[in-house]
């Protein structure tokens, strides 16, 4: 039996975001395995992990820290030990590649908008990215389009994998009719935007679409999630007052009451610059909601044949319409809902680290 250390420091990142929320469900996937044992560094170091919370100490630090205590110590009592690293840092050490390690890269939107980044930062993503491409650690990528991406910009890696995200959809999956057809029955049409507010998320874009499509009698309101309420209510507040009533920020809600808001929605709406994989897109499809997605590379890569690409603020909206008329009709299923169950996303990452590896090699 080998054992995975989970570090799950990311937490001490309090603006992680959808990163956290990935990284939470892999591991309790993970956890599920009757062959292997997974622990969380919060849970194998409690005291460790509480001073480094308290004192404000860097993940990386910590990463650092345990990571290298780790390999020496299985290195003396010879046991199987894997490190698993949910985004992108892959710590110093001197001692060999990382070959027991798994580092999952999210995206590289730094590189896509550079000026949200400090110089600092950008310097220490590009650092610490060209370190992971010489490596010999699994490096994960969440779609095919982040791998591409990756490599556009760096090496490729020597052992690459594409893994889709984990989507835990809740209890009851896709069964969206019943509180689909009672948001109809009280005659509430609307559009659902379940994520943070980051600026490559384009909700000025959101704004002008659903105003189009209120205009046009397909909706009436647009509900909004999330972080980022004061840079909402900044630009709805731009909007004439007609729309503005019409646009519900609600806020963080429960996982229940996001599912619930999913279900009756007449449509989940994603119109981002760029994306990793894009995880709420993926929540809502695993429920049978209608995706309203910008036309990038990931988009077209996880959700074709399933969700109606915007091509433009002035697309025809004759033709969403028909979209949304022909998904109630046909109730079709995402292609890729089984490969984001959690249970089987955890498999995979299993696979990368099963064949058996020679004592000789634990150092490397």
């Amino acid at each position: 039996m080998a054992t995975y250390l989970f570090y799950d420091t990311i937490r001490l990142n309090r603006s992680a975001g959808g990163v956290l929320n990935v990284s939470e469900v892999l591991l309790r996937s993970m956890r599920l395995s009757p062959d292997d044992q997974v622990q969380p560094v919060s849970e194998r170091h409690p005291f460790v992990y509480e001073a480094a919370r308290r004192l404000r100490i860097s993940r990386f630090v910590l990463d650092i820290l345990l990571y290298n205590f780790h390999r020496v110590r299985a290195w003396f009592s010879g046991e199987r030990m894997f490190s698993l690293f949910p985004n992108y840092f892959l710590p110093f050490s001197p001692f060999g590649r990382h070959t027991d390690s798994i580092v999952v890269v999210h995206d590289l939107q730094y590189k896509s908008h550079p000026q949200y980044f400090t110089p600092v930062k950008r310097w220490w993503l590009d650092w610490n990215l060209r370190r992971l491409a010489r490596s010999a650690a699994d490096v994960v990528f969440i779609s095919r389009s982040s791998q591409e991406d990756f490599e556009r910009h760096f090496a490729r890696c020597a052992r690459p994998a594409v893994i889709f995200n984990p989507v835990d959809a809740g209890p009851g999956g896709r069964s969206r009719e019943n509180a689909a057809d009672g948001a109809r029955t009280q005659g509430d049409r609307y559009l659902i935007a379940a994520y943070h507010y980051y600026p490559h998320k384009n909700f000025g874009g959101i704004l002008k679409l659903f105003e189009r499509m209120k205009r046009e009698g397909l909706v009436d309101h647009l509900d909004i999630t999330g972080n980022g309420a004061a840079e909402i209510e900044r630009m709805i507040a731009a909007q004439a007052p007609a729309l503005r009533g019409s646009v519900r920020h609600r806020g963080l809600v429960p996982r229940d009451e996001l599912f619930r808001l999913y279900r009756g929605a007449t449509a989940f709406i994603s119109l981002s610059t760029s994306e990793g994989f894009n995880l709420s897109a993926a929540e809502a499809a695993t429920l049978g909601v209608p995706l309203l997605l910008s036309d990038i590379p990931v988009h077209r890569e996880l959700f074709s044949g399933y969700a109606f690409f915007i091509g433009g603020e002035r697309c025809d909206l004759a033709p969403v319409g028909r979209y949304l008329a022909e998904h109630h009709r046909t109730r079709p299923t995402w292609q890729h809902s089984r490969d984001c169950v959690p249970s089987a996303v955890a498999a995979s990452y299993f696979t990368l680290k099963r064949r058996p590896a020679p004592l000789t090699e634990a150092m490397q």
